[in-house]
């Protein structure tokens, strides 16, 4: 079994009526494959845990890559080898943190939002120590392919 995280950013404003009913598509295909998660949707940000035979997460996850719904799409981790589900009473249970009204979820608002920014942060920050090493090692005097503009986020 595979366990799969990410985090994206909606590629449109959604409203809540809109993310209810992602959440239930989503839950009628993945009861259809076996898989189970949680998406949880909070400040512009989706936050996935998605898990399930192998094959068929890489498959669901291929598929999310090409949503037009989701941008800045990131792969925070993906286990192989899961011995049990975290979620196995949900095909995909939906947390609407904006919608929420429980303050004990307050906490996971900001918590989304700084797992995002800080991905963000390693990107450009790998983007960096690759363009530097790239221009050390091909000497200063070539001038940079890419350019100088940074990752985009």
């Amino acid at each position: 079994m595979k366990r799969v995280t990410y985090i994206s950013r909606y590629a449109k404003s959604m409203s809540s009526e809109e993310l209810k009913e992602l959440g239930d598509l989503a839950a009628e295909k993945n009861r259809e494959l076996g898989v189970t998660g949680v998406l949880m949707a909070s400040g512009g940000l989706f936050y996935q845990v998605i898990e399930g035979p192998g094959e068929i997460i890489d498959e669901l996850y291929a598929t999310i890559e090409r949503d037009g719904r989701h941008t800045d799409l990131l792969l925070l981790d993906s286990e192989d080898g899961v011995k049990a589900r975290r979620f196995p009473d949900w095909s995909m249970g939906l947390v609407n943190l904006d919608a929420a009204s429980n303050v004990r979820l307050f906490p996971l608002k900001a918590m989304i939002k700084a797992v995002f920014d800080q991905q963000i942060l390693v990107g450009n920050m790998i983007w960096a120590i690759e363009r530097t090493v790239r221009y050390e090692m091909k000497g200063s005097a070539e001038q940079d392919p890419e350019g100088e503009a940074g990752p985009s986020g």
